[in-house]
């Protein structure tokens, strides 16, 4: 539950910098060719717009794909004989929304559509012999959704965009992941940031890392999270 309030907290801060730039707003205006010039309420939008600006509206289609090489025991959840030997390798489409944007910074809702995640070094089986603990290790294989994301873009206008975001969702796996009594359908929280870099005025390339949680929220057996860091790349186009 610690690492949820820590996805929590980014939401927070995602929607508090969104909040104060849109009230601030942005009297300069990123031009084609990087200079910048002062608009006013009667310059018509098809001049403020620049080529690398997000627009209120504007629809996104992507992918993305990354892994993790070992999980974390920084924030709680798993131990560190629990934690050892695991992957985490994960595929998403995604599907955003720009719900608000300025001169400076750009508000998306998004969803991730995860049709492959697999998890390397998940204990299937513990034995306990005497003093001596160990594990049966397997893969698992899952599939899910994150439709509880938001996403804020910073410098937008300019052809490089650094972002924070947070999403939420569930994934079921082929089975009960981290641990065997854990269940099958687990919770998913993440929190990360990244640069998306635009190759053209409506497509971009997407690199960052995420905190990614994974916990049955209580629902059954052990609620000891499975928290690791998935260092992502994906691809984007705008319309």
């Amino acid at each position: 539950m610690y690492s949820c309030s820590r996805v929590f907290l980014v939401l927070v801060i995602i929607v508090g910098c969104a909040l104060a730039g849109f009230a601030q707003g942005d009297s300069s205006v990123v031009n084609s060719d990087g200079s910048t010039s002062s608009s006013s309420a009667g310059t018509p939008e098809s001049i403020v717009l620049t080529s690398y600006r997000l627009r209120k509206g504007d629809n996104e289609i992507g992918f993305w794909g990354g892994g993790s090489f070992r999980a974390t025991t920084a924030f709680g959840g798993l131990t560190e004989a629990e934690a050892s030997d695991r992957k985490f390798i994960v595929a998403a489409f995604r599907y955003g929304r720009t719900l608000a944007a300025s001169d400076s910074m750009a508000l998306q809702y998004t969803l991730d559509a995860i049709p492959l995640a697999v998890a390397t070094g998940n204990i299937a089986q513990v034995t306990t012999v005497g003093p001596v603990t160990t594990f049966r290790r397997e893969t698992a294989y899952g599939a899910g959704l994150t439709p509880l994301g938001l996403q804020l873009d910073f410098a937008n206008g300019s052809r490089v965009h650094p972002f924070i975001h947070v999403n939420g969702g569930g994934l079921i796996f082929n089975q009960s992941v981290p641990l065997p009594d854990a269940g099958r359908f687990a919770f998913v929280g993440e929190a990360g940031g990244g640069l998306r870099v635009f190759t053209s005025e409506r497509r971009a390339v997407n690199l960052g890392v995420r905190f990614h949680h994974i916990s049955n929220g209580d629902r059954s057996g052990s609620n000891r999270g499975l928290n690791q860091f998935v260092i992502y790349g994906g691809f984007s186009i705008f319309k």
